[in-house]
C-alpha cells in the first residue's frame, strides 16, 4: 500500500469517529433535555413510601419504613384523581409492585366440604322386648349389652301363669262342647294380652298347655338393654330387654346454616371413616332435621349408611363430605377483594387504565373464588396483585369515597332470589 493510499485510509477513520461522536452527544443532550423539560413540567408535592401512604415527606431518599425509595407525588395525579371515580399509578410503579389482574367471569361456585359427624344407631329400629304377663324367668340365654342379636332368637324362657290358666279354661270350655264363639273369644284374650303367635298356634294345634314361653329377639341389631336373671319375678310393664337396629346406621353431622342453600333433591353425600380411611361410605338416604341448634346456629342433618359387614360401631368419628355446584353468579378471585369491616369492594382497571374502586356484594366463598351478586359485570378487569398499594392511594386521593352505592336488597328480590335457586 502506497502512503498516499495509508493517508487517506487514517484520514477517513478519524473523520468517522468524529462524526459517531458528535452524533452521540447530540441525541444524549436532546434526551436528557427532555427528561428535564419532563420533570420541570411535573410539580412534586410530595414524597412516601408506597406502604404507608399517609406518611408524607418534603425531600427524595430512602423510606425509613421499608428498604425502598421514596415515590413522587405529582400535582397532576391529584388533578386526574379530582376529575374522575379512580386514581392514576405511575406506570414504572405498577411495573415494579408485579401488577396483575383478571377478568370477572359468570359460572358456578364449586364446593368440596367436608364436616365431622358422628356414627349412631338407627332410631327408626328399636325395639323394647316386655313379658306382657306376669311371670318368672324360667331360663336366659347367654346375651349381654352390647351383643348382637338376629331376629327370632331366643333370650330368655317364662312361665307366665295367666296365660298357663287362660289355656286350661280354652280346653274346659271345649269338653264341654263350648260354642266356637266362646272359644275363640279365649283365644282373641291370649293374643291381646302377649301371648307368642309361635305358642298360641302350637297349643291350638296340639291342644296341650304351654307353661314355658319363649321370648324373642323381635328385630336384628345391637342389645342396649338387658334385665334378665335366672329365676327373677318379672312384671307385664317392666322392659326386660332393648334391642336398637343397625341397618342402616346414621350419621349424624351439624353444618353451618350458610350451607343450607346447597341442600337439595340432587346433593350427593359421603362418608368417610378414620377408622377405615381406604374405604369411603355411600349415603342411602339423608334428612334435614326441621330446626336449628339455637346456641350454635348449625343445622343438624341426618344420613343413613349401609354396614353389612358390621364394621361400623355407634359413636365412632366419620366425616360428611359434601360435593355441590352453587347458582350461577358473577364470581371473581377472593384475594381480589378488600374487606373494610363494614362492606367490601374491589378495585377495577378502567378504559383508560385508571384504577377504580367499586363496591360488591359478596354471596359465598369456596376454593379461592368469591361468589357476589352487584357491583361488576362479565369481562371487567379487577387487581388482584398489588392491590392493597392501589387501594391506599384510593384512600389518600378519596376515590373510596367516590365509590357507587350498592341498591338496597329489598324484601321481595330475596324472596324471588330464593325462588329462583330453588
Amino acid at each position: 500500500m502506497s502512503l498516499v493510499n495509508l493517508t487517506k485510509l487514517l484520514l477517513v477513520i478519524i473523520l468517522s469517529s468524529v462524526i459517531s461522536i458528535l452524533f452521540y452527544r447530540y441525541f444524549f443532550v436532546i434526551e436528557n433535555i427532555s427528561q428535564s423539560v419532563e420533570k420541570q413540567e411535573r410539580t412534586v408535592l410530595y414524597w412516601y413510601d408506597p406502604m404507608y401512604p399517609n406518611t408524607k415527606f418534603d425531600q427524595p431518599g430512602k423510606s425509613p419504613f421499608m428498604d425502598m425509595d421514596l415515590v413522587p407525588k405529582y400535582a397532576d395525579e391529584n388533578l386526574a384523581s379530582a376529575n374522575s371515580k379512580g386514581v392514576t399509578i405511575n406506570p414504572t410503579q405498577t411495573q415494579n409492585l408485579g401488577l396483575k389482574t383478571v377478568d370477572v367471569k359468570w359460572g358456578k361456585l364449586n364446593y368440596d366440604l367436608t364436616f365431622p359427624a358422628e356414627i349412631a344407631f338407627n332410631d327408626h329400629q328399636f325395639a323394647i322386648v316386655q313379658a306382657r304377663e306376669n311371670g318368672f324367668v324360667e331360663k336366659v340365654y347367654p346375651f349381654t349389652v352390647g351383643e348382637r342379636i338376629q331376629k327370632g332368637v331366643p333370650i330368655a324362657e317364662l312361665t307366665i301363669p295367666a296365660w298357663v290358666e287362660a289355656q286350661s279354661e280354652y280346653l274346659a270350655l271345649k269338653q264341654m262342647n263350648a260354642s266356637q264363639q266362646d272359644l275363640n273369644s279365649v283365644i282373641e284374650r291370649l293374643r291381646l294380652n302377649g301371648m307368642p303367635e309361635g305358642a298360641l298356634s302350637q297349643f291350638i294345634k296340639t291342644g296341650k298347655v304351654q307353661t314355658r314361653f319363649t321370648i324373642q329377639a323381635p328385630i336384628s341389631g345391637v342389645i342396649t338393654a338387658l334385665n334378665l336373671r335366672l329365676g327373677m319375678n318379672v312384671s307385664k310393664e317392666v322392659v326386660i330387654a332393648q334391642i336398637q337396629g343397625t341397618d342402616p346406621l346414621w350419621i349424624n353431622a351439624s353444618v353451618p346454616q350458610s350451607v343450607a342453600e346447597l341442600l337439595n333433591q340432587q346433593t350427593q353425600f359421603t362418608v368417610s371413616i378414620p377408622a377405615y380411611p381406604s374405604q369411603l361410605f355411600t349415603v342411602k338416604n339423608w334428612l334435614i332435621l326441621p330446626s336449628a341448634d339455637q346456641a350454635s346456629r348449625t343445622i343438624n342433618i341426618r344420613t343413613e349408611i349401609a354396614d353389612p359387614n358390621h364394621l361400623l360401631k355407634p359413636g365412632m368419628t366419620a366425616y360428611l363430605n359434601l360435593v355441590a355446584e352453587g347458582n350461577e353468579s358473577l364470581l371473581i378471585p377472593s384475594q381480589a377483594i378488600v374487606d373494610s369491616g363494614k362492606e367490601q369492594h374491589v378495585i377495577a382497571v378502567g378504559e383508560n387504565g385508571e384504577f377504580i374502586p367499586k363496591r360488591v356484594r359478596v354471596l359465598s366463598e369456596s376454593q379461592q373464588m368469591t361468589a357476589i351478586s352487584e357491583g361488576l359485570q362479565v369481562g371487567e378487569h379487577i387487581v388482584t396483585q398489588g392491590i392493597f398499594l392501589i387501594d391506599s392511594e384510593a384512600n389518600i386521593a378519596g376515590a373510596l369515597a367516590k365509590m357507587e352505592a350498592l341498591p338496597e336488597v329489598s324484601a321481595s328480590s330475596n324472596h324471588s332470589s330464593h325462588k329462583s335457586q330453588e
